[in-house]
């Protein structure tokens, strides 16, 4: 390992100040200009991606700092319980693959039944799915790029469910009832070409 950093300089990679310092807030313009600005981000840190992933999930975020949305997620078991990086080192895609696939309810094949979903398996499944571009899980994300996995994530959601509402009109004959007509809880996220995304 030693001769690796001496050689190669490998580190991971870090943010001098995560988004969610100035823009963590649940305030709509807020939202907004966050998702904005991650998109000219060149790496995206922990502490953003959990910040968008819980307003993905939910329309806003719970937690006021990173330590409550590292608990968040943990209670919600989409991150182990021993995870402990810090907020400003850059997201690799294998945690964020676990907890997609935790919060979009992917069952995944082989592999991930019989193994878990460990983040090797869980990019691979994201992958076959075309919801992650091919990658490992050791690698991360720019901003553009973790927008476009949470946009790719939104429409599978969107499928799914327009799935199930079709399934339940052919199993009862009757059109499913039709949604309220209310404003989304969350901003639709800003598409950007991020690569291979």
């Amino acid at each position: 390992m030693l001769i690796c950093l001496a050689l190669t300089g490998c580190q991971t990679a870090h943010v001098s100040r995560p988004l969610t310092s100035d823009l963590g807030s649940n305030d709509p313009g807020e939202q907004l200009e966050f998702w904005d600005k991650l998109a000219e981000q060149s790496v995206t840190s922990n502490d953003d991606a959990f910040h968008g992933l819980l307003m993905f999930l939910d329309g806003d975020d719970p937690a006021s700092d990173y330590a409550g949305r590292v608990r968040e997620l943990k209670h919600r078991r989409m991150l182990p319980q021993g995870f402990d990086q810090p907020a400003e080192r850059a997201v690799d895609r294998g945690t964020l693959a676990v907890a997609l696939l935790k919060a979009l309810k992917i069952q995944g094949g082989l592999a991930l039944r019989v193994f878990g979903p460990s983040p090797r398996y869980a990019v691979r499944e994201l992958v076959f799915m075309d919801l992650y571009p091919p990658s490992s899980p050791n690698q991360t994300f720019s901003g553009a790029e973790f927008l476009g996995i949470i946009g790719k994530a939104e429409d599978y959601q969107r499928g799914r469910e327009a799935s199930a509402r079709g399934r339940s009109e052919s199993e009862t004959g009757a059109p499913a009832p039709e949604p309220p007509d209310v404003e989304p809880k969350r901003p639709a996220v800003q598409r950007t070409g991020g690569a291979g995304v």
